[in-house]
């Protein structure tokens, strides 16, 4: 009977041990436990700024403004004056002219043997156009010339104007970095010394000779006065 008594004794010292580190570890298995995942856990994060001490963020805050900042100069490129750069000019004008031949077809050109023919906006509505009208010409049928027009324009500047190497194109952009009018830049860098009548007539003639017929058209916009 006493060593019942002492076996009893034992197992309910074991139980209440058993069911205390219950209450203390609620998971003794972790090789089994379920984790949330981290981006379920991250939403119970509080944001940094409301953990760090005022204090501590303050000096930290004072400690870095010491730490002087070296800015490296930028390189002068297309990139630099890309907030800048007027609707008329694309960002994705084709590389080659044979890309160009089948952006316009797929525009709606004419094929004529190996050539194409195609309308064109104006140069000096072209180069008067702004973001309000660019955009009111979204909701129409011009869109479709306002672009190609910008293609066409785009791809002239940068690979058959002139010496055929961008020059006065990336004049231009540089010229807009620096925060010179854009019209301004235009009559210095694009337009070059050339009157507006002048600048068409070359436009029309290098793509000619490349099989692409333009011919220009006008809509009553805005003209460009340089």
């Amino acid at each position: 009977m006493v060593r019942v008594s002492v076996v009893m004794a034992a197992l309910m010292s074991i139980t209440a041990g058993v069911l205390w580190l219950k209450r203390e570890i609620p998971n003794p298995e972790p090789a089994y436990a379920e984790r949330e995942s981290p981006l379920v856990e991250a939403r119970g994060l509080k944001p940094l700024l409301e953990t760090a001490k005022p204090a501590e963020m303050t000096a930290y805050a004072a400690q870095k403004e010491l730490v002087p900042v070296k800015v490296e100069p930028q390189p002068d490129s297309a990139a630099s004056a890309a907030d800048a750069l007027p609707v008329w000019l694309a960002t994705d004008a084709p590389g080659s002219m044979d890309r160009l031949k089948a952006e316009l077809r797929e525009r709606g050109a004419r094929q004529m043997g190996d050539a194409v023919r195609f309308g064109m906006l104006k140069l000096a509505e072209l180069l008067a156009m702004d973001e309000k009208a660019w955009a009111a010409g979204q909701k129409t049928p011009a869109a479709n010339e306002n672009e190609a027009s910008a293609l066409l324009l785009t791809y002239y500047l940068q690979q058959l104007d002139r010496a055929g190497d961008a020059a006065g194109l990336t004049a231009f952009m540089r010229a807009l970095a620096k925060g010179m009018p854009q019209k301004r830049a235009v009559s210095e860098f694009i337009l070059a010394g050339r009157s507006l009548p002048e600048f068409e007539r070359e436009l029309g003639l290098a793509f000619e000779g490349n099989g692409i017929g333009l011919q220009f058209t006008r809509r009553g916009g805005a003209v460009f006065a340089p």
